[in-house]
Protein backbone atom coordinates (compact mmCIF):
# COMPACT_ATOMS: atom_id res chain seq x y z
CA UNK A 1 0.00 0.00 0.00
CA UNK A 2 1.37 3.39 -1.03
CA UNK A 3 -0.03 6.49 0.63
CA UNK A 4 0.43 10.07 -0.44
CA UNK A 5 -0.31 12.67 2.24
CA UNK A 6 -0.94 16.04 0.62
CA UNK A 7 -0.75 19.13 2.83
CA UNK A 8 -3.17 21.54 1.17
CA UNK A 9 -3.00 25.21 2.17
CA UNK A 10 -5.95 27.54 1.71
CA UNK A 11 -5.83 30.92 0.08
CA UNK A 12 -5.46 33.59 2.77
CA UNK A 13 -8.59 35.35 1.51
CA UNK A 14 -10.82 32.34 2.29
CA UNK A 15 -12.24 31.27 5.61
CA UNK A 16 -11.75 27.63 6.59
CA UNK A 17 -15.47 27.09 5.97
CA UNK A 18 -15.31 28.58 2.44
CA UNK A 19 -12.19 26.54 1.68
CA UNK A 20 -13.88 23.31 2.78
CA UNK A 21 -17.10 24.10 0.92
CA UNK A 22 -15.23 24.76 -2.33
CA UNK A 23 -13.09 21.67 -1.91
CA UNK A 24 -16.09 19.40 -1.24
CA UNK A 25 -18.59 20.88 -3.70
CA UNK A 26 -16.32 21.89 -6.59
CA UNK A 27 -12.80 20.49 -6.54
CA UNK A 28 -13.26 16.96 -5.17
CA UNK A 29 -16.17 16.16 -7.54
CA UNK A 30 -14.13 17.56 -10.44
CA UNK A 31 -11.11 15.44 -9.45
CA UNK A 32 -13.26 12.32 -9.09
CA UNK A 33 -14.76 12.91 -12.55
CA UNK A 34 -11.37 13.34 -14.24
CA UNK A 35 -9.00 10.94 -12.46
CA UNK A 36 -8.87 7.34 -11.29
CA UNK A 37 -8.54 7.10 -7.50
CA UNK A 38 -8.41 3.97 -5.41
CA UNK A 39 -8.92 5.96 -2.19
CA UNK A 40 -9.20 9.72 -1.68
CA UNK A 41 -10.05 11.23 1.72
CA UNK A 42 -9.86 14.80 2.86
CA UNK A 43 -9.13 15.72 6.47
CA UNK A 44 -9.93 19.36 7.24
CA UNK A 45 -7.91 21.11 9.89
CA UNK A 46 -10.22 21.78 12.83
CA UNK A 47 -10.83 25.54 13.10
CA UNK A 48 -11.42 25.23 16.87
CA UNK A 49 -8.02 23.65 17.57
CA UNK A 50 -5.40 24.27 14.96
CA UNK A 51 -2.25 25.41 16.71
CA UNK A 52 0.37 26.77 14.34
CA UNK A 53 -1.38 25.57 11.19
CA UNK A 54 -3.61 28.56 10.45
CA UNK A 55 -3.12 28.40 6.65
CA UNK A 56 -3.24 24.62 6.39
CA UNK A 57 -6.70 23.75 5.10
CA UNK A 58 -6.51 19.98 4.82
CA UNK A 59 -4.41 16.89 4.74
CA UNK A 60 -5.70 14.81 1.86
CA UNK A 61 -4.75 11.14 1.73
CA UNK A 62 -4.54 9.15 -1.47
CA UNK A 63 -3.97 5.38 -1.27
CA UNK A 64 -2.69 3.14 -4.06
CA UNK A 65 -2.38 -0.63 -4.10
CA UNK A 66 0.65 -0.61 -6.40
CA UNK A 67 3.24 1.44 -8.28
CA UNK A 68 1.20 0.70 -11.42
CA UNK A 69 -1.88 2.39 -9.93
CA UNK A 70 0.20 5.39 -8.95
CA UNK A 71 1.66 5.50 -12.47
CA UNK A 72 -1.81 5.63 -14.02
CA UNK A 73 -2.68 8.65 -11.89
CA UNK A 74 0.64 10.31 -12.78
CA UNK A 75 -0.16 9.86 -16.49
CA UNK A 76 -3.60 11.40 -15.99
CA UNK A 77 -2.10 14.34 -14.09
CA UNK A 78 0.38 14.93 -16.95
CA UNK A 79 -2.47 15.33 -19.45
CA UNK A 80 -5.45 17.66 -19.93
CA UNK A 81 -7.33 16.47 -16.80
CA UNK A 82 -4.30 17.41 -14.69
CA UNK A 83 -4.20 20.85 -16.31
CA UNK A 84 -7.89 21.32 -15.50
CA UNK A 85 -7.34 20.38 -11.84
CA UNK A 86 -4.27 22.60 -11.44
CA UNK A 87 -6.24 25.54 -12.83
CA UNK A 88 -9.09 24.86 -10.39
CA UNK A 89 -6.67 24.63 -7.44
CA UNK A 90 -5.84 28.31 -7.94
CA UNK A 91 -9.43 29.17 -6.95
CA UNK A 92 -9.05 28.04 -3.34
CA UNK A 93 -5.50 26.83 -2.61
CA UNK A 94 -2.25 28.61 -1.87
CA UNK A 95 -0.51 26.24 -4.26
CA UNK A 96 3.01 27.49 -3.48
CA UNK A 97 2.72 26.24 0.12
CA UNK A 98 1.30 22.81 -0.77
CA UNK A 99 3.47 19.71 -0.49
CA UNK A 100 3.06 15.96 -0.32
CA UNK A 101 4.97 12.99 0.98
CA UNK A 102 4.85 9.31 0.07
CA UNK A 103 4.72 6.58 2.68
CA UNK A 104 4.20 2.85 2.58
CA UNK A 105 3.53 2.09 6.22
CA UNK A 106 0.61 -0.27 6.78
CA UNK A 107 -2.54 0.97 8.47
CA UNK A 108 -2.90 -0.57 11.94
CA UNK A 109 -6.60 0.29 12.12
CA UNK A 110 -9.28 0.15 9.43
CA UNK A 111 -11.92 1.93 11.51
CA UNK A 112 -13.28 5.14 9.93
CA UNK A 113 -12.71 7.96 12.40
CA UNK A 114 -14.55 11.27 12.11
CA UNK A 115 -11.58 13.05 13.68
CA UNK A 116 -7.90 12.44 13.24
CA UNK A 117 -4.67 13.76 14.64
CA UNK A 118 -1.51 14.08 12.55
CA UNK A 119 1.95 14.81 13.91
CA UNK A 120 5.08 15.60 11.93
CA UNK A 121 7.81 13.43 13.50
CA UNK A 122 11.33 14.68 12.98
CA UNK A 123 12.93 12.06 15.25
CA UNK A 124 12.24 8.36 15.74
CA UNK A 125 11.16 8.80 19.38
CA UNK A 126 8.30 11.07 18.21
CA UNK A 127 6.60 8.31 16.19
CA UNK A 128 4.72 7.03 19.25
CA UNK A 129 4.18 10.29 21.08
CA UNK A 130 0.40 9.75 21.49
CA UNK A 131 0.34 5.95 21.72
CA UNK A 132 -0.64 5.82 25.41
CA UNK A 133 -3.37 8.48 25.45
CA UNK A 134 -6.87 7.17 26.17
CA UNK A 135 -9.32 7.71 23.32
CA UNK A 136 -6.67 8.05 20.63
CA UNK A 137 -5.83 5.07 18.38
CA UNK A 138 -2.83 4.90 16.06
CA UNK A 139 -3.75 4.33 12.44
CA UNK A 140 -0.29 4.48 10.88
CA UNK A 141 3.22 5.78 11.48
CA UNK A 142 3.29 6.94 7.85
CA UNK A 143 7.05 6.53 7.56
CA UNK A 144 8.33 8.81 4.84
CA UNK A 145 10.34 7.24 2.06
CA UNK A 146 12.70 10.09 1.25
CA UNK A 147 12.74 13.25 3.30
CA UNK A 148 15.56 14.66 5.35
CA UNK A 149 13.56 16.93 7.67
CA UNK A 150 10.87 14.47 8.82
CA UNK A 151 10.81 10.71 9.25
CA UNK A 152 7.08 10.14 9.55
CA UNK A 153 3.66 11.63 10.02
CA UNK A 154 1.92 9.50 12.63
CA UNK A 155 -1.82 9.40 12.03
CA UNK A 156 -4.24 8.75 14.89
CA UNK A 157 -7.98 8.30 15.07
CA UNK A 158 -9.86 10.12 17.82
CA UNK A 159 -12.68 8.14 19.44
CA UNK A 160 -16.03 9.79 20.03
CA UNK A 161 -15.56 9.35 23.79
CA UNK A 162 -12.87 12.04 23.75
CA UNK A 163 -14.46 15.44 24.41
CA UNK A 164 -13.41 18.76 22.90
CA UNK A 165 -12.05 19.64 26.36
CA UNK A 166 -9.87 16.49 26.34
CA UNK A 167 -8.63 17.33 22.84
CA UNK A 168 -7.80 20.85 23.96
CA UNK A 169 -5.67 19.40 26.78
CA UNK A 170 -3.87 17.06 24.38
CA UNK A 171 -3.11 19.88 21.93
CA UNK A 172 -1.94 22.09 24.80
CA UNK A 173 0.54 19.36 25.77
CA UNK A 174 1.58 18.80 22.14
CA UNK A 175 1.12 22.14 20.32
CA UNK A 176 2.43 20.82 16.98
CA UNK A 177 -0.43 18.33 16.57
CA UNK A 178 -2.83 18.83 13.69
CA UNK A 179 -6.44 17.97 14.52
CA UNK A 180 -8.63 17.34 11.49
CA UNK A 181 -12.20 16.38 10.67
CA UNK A 182 -12.59 13.67 8.03
CA UNK A 183 -14.54 13.85 4.78
CA UNK A 184 -14.54 11.40 1.91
Amino acid sequence: MIKALAFIHKKASLSKEDFQEYYEKQHAPLALSLLTFESYKRHYVDPAIHGSTKDLGSISIFKYESEKSLGILAEQMASTPGDTLRKDELNFMNVLLNFYVFTNSPDESSFDFKRKIFYVAKEKNQLGILDDIRGIEKISENLIESNQSMIGIPEYGVSEELSLEDLTEVTASFPDLILANTSS
